[in-house]
């Protein structure tokens, strides 16, 4: 958050205060992306009527993902000061006595109210009727300015070490309530070392708060040192640092070794030892405090089924998840959604919702149903498309599905032969057309057979397998009777069948017989020719024949 005075010579004109991402590389310049700037508060300060959201010089990042800050305010509000360091102006100074929480969004600011519990002061002393809630002493400019929230509890731990404020004290408050509570005071078994520290950081752990402190005067040097949040334990790490205060601190998310220290420009903290790197040159501001980011959530796509026919009630759902619920005011998500396709229709678009306190989101992807046969399959990707550097999330892994929308309706392959006789004679040929009821595929389709086997009486050009062209639906072969005169041959059959391969199931009729006929009759000569063949006696007639011829014997002797 960098807070902006007024130019000195406008009168009656709020600071104003710009939340920024800050990106800090391993050297190099820190980068600043804005997501706001100069936002007012919805709820205006009960004492000054401002909605303004200036003057806040200490915060750090909730679990739940908000900032929350003090905003000091006094009893000269109305900002007609110059905005001016030092004499005549000193509007800053005017900037104390009563403290509110703001909490700072995306979208914008809210003015939680004064912390309740912190402290009573009233502005007559003998008038009750002046006591002011929230305040720590009666001095003007007297500000908060350091501040972070430990990463495990959610508690805030607050400071006011500048000169003229408590440099042994820590004060706890839970933002978590509205107005934020006033839990209790850590006192510190000694003062920071120096007169002034700008902003601390608490490490990953949550076990120590560190900071840099500045000697008394304009070249006092500074000095690193850590808290130990558990008992109040004062360090001085590292001396002779610069003569450079710090307004603001955060620890960096992606490395628990280093904390990044702000003013006119950055320097990173290497722990434990509290050293500084290399000034990183970052854009200025009049005062500034920072806030560790919270660890991204990560994002999650995962589609199922990712098989998929054009019939109905074929539908992939396609999941995003995130790692932990979404906070306030849910997350978008941004996706690659399918391509515009007529074989399926998807509720998938360029981003998804997740609700707030919700870890999963869900679109569809819907084949269409179609009958159409070898119209192939199609791929509906879809992808987790890459966020935006000010996103609260990043990808985790999966991120894309590819969903299979398939043709369910089969070529179907039937054969028949025309015609189904033939006779040995020239000419007799027979044409077997091999059909599929829709057109072959890209690529086409290859059709196993059974051919006719091998035979003298006939030839065929049928083969084992036919290929039929992408586009195409048929092609033929044939059957040829061998052309003789030789009689009493017989008749032959030339069967012809499909089999089962890819692509493909057998239609109906998936087989034919061609059946190769005799023409050739015996040769009968003319009746002239002819040997008449010679009748037969039957069994009784040679029987009774030679009954007649002994009796005939008998006779002739008798007649002798």
């Amino acid at each position: 958050m960098r807070y902006s005075e007024a130019p000195s010579t406008a009168t009656n004109t709020p600071p104003t205060t710009a939340l920024e991402l800050a990106t800090v590389p391993a050297t190099g310049d820190v980068t600043l992306s804005t997501i706001w700037n100069g936002a007012t508060a919805p709820t205006p300060s009960q004492w000054d009527g401002s909605a303004a959201a200036g003057a806040t010089v200490a915060a750090g990042m909730g679990k739940d993902g908000y900032i929350y800050a003090m905003r000091a305010v006094g009893t000269q509000e109305g900002w007609t000061y110059p905005g001016t360091w030092g004499p005549p102006g000193n509007a800053w100074q005017t900037h104390s006595r009563r403290y509110e929480m703001l909490r700072y969004g995306r979208s914008g600011v809210d003015n939680l109210g004064i912390v309740s519990g912190l402290g009573t002061y009233r502005t007559v002393a003998n008038n009750p009727a002046t006591q002011v809630n929230g305040v720590v002493d009666n001095r003007i400019g007297v500000n908060f300015n350091a501040a972070d929230i430990h990463p495990i509890t959610g508690v805030m731990y607050l400071a006011s070490f500048q000169s003229g404020g408590f440099l042994n004290r820590l004060y706890l408050i839970d933002v978590t309530q509205t107005p934020p509570q006033y839990l209790s005071t850590l006192n510190l078994d000694a003062n920071i070392p120096g007169a002034q520290s700008g902003d601390f950081a608490i490490d990953a752990a949550g076990e120590y708060a560190y900071g840099v402190a500045k000697a008394t005067g304009f070249l006092g040097t500074s000095t690193s040192y850590r808290i130990r949040l558990s008992d109040g334990h004062v360090e001085s790490l590292t001396a002779n640092l610069g003569i450079f205060p710090f307004g603001a601190a955060a620890r960096l998310p992606n490395d628990p070794t280093k904390m990044a220290f702000y003013g006119a420009f950055t320097q990173v903290m290497n722990l434990p030892a509290g050293t500084l790197g290399a000034i990183q040159n970052t854009a200025f501001s009049d005062s500034a405090d920072a806030a560790s980011c919270l660890p991204k959530l990560k994002a999650t796509l995962q589609c199922t089924p990712l098989s998929l026919f054009d019939a109905d009630a074929n539908v992939s759902t396609c999941t995003v998840t995130l790692d932990q619920p979404a906070p306030v005011g849910g997350i978008d998500v941004a996706l690659t959604p399918p391509a515009s396709n007529p074989r399926y229709s998807t509720t998938c678009g360029t981003s998804i919702a997740v609700p707030a306190g919700q870890a999963t989101a869900q679109c569809t992807i819907t084949a269409t149903p179609n009958t159409v046969p070898a119209d192939g399959n199609v791929t509906a990707d879809i992808a987790l498309a890459a966020p935006a550097a000010t996103a609260d999330y990043e990808l985790g892994t999966p991120t894309s599905a590819a969903v299979l929308v398939q043709n369910d309706d089969a070529l179907l392959a039937s054969v028949i032969c025309t015609p189904t006789d033939l006779v040995d004679s020239a000419g007799n040929v027979s044409t077997c057309t091999i059909s599929l009821n829709g057109p072959a595929p890209e690529g086409g389709i290859m059709l196993n057979l059974s051919p006719p086997g091998a035979n003298p009486r006939y030839t065929t050009d049928c083969g084992s397998s036919a290929q039929i062209a992408a586009g195409a639906s048929q092609t033929q072969c044939t059957i040829t009777a061998t052309p003789n005169t030789t009689p009493g041959d017989g008749d032959v059959q030339a069967p012809l069948a499909l089999l089962a391969g890819n692509g493909y199931s057998l239609g109906s009729p998936n087989a034919a017989i061609v059946n190769v006929k005799n023409d050739d009759q015996p040769v009968v000569p003319p009746s002239r020719d002819r040997v008449e063949p010679v009748p037969t006696l039957g069994e009784w007639a040679m029987f009774f024949l030679s009954l007649c011829m002994v009796g005939l014997a008998r006779r002739r002797n008798f007649l002798r």
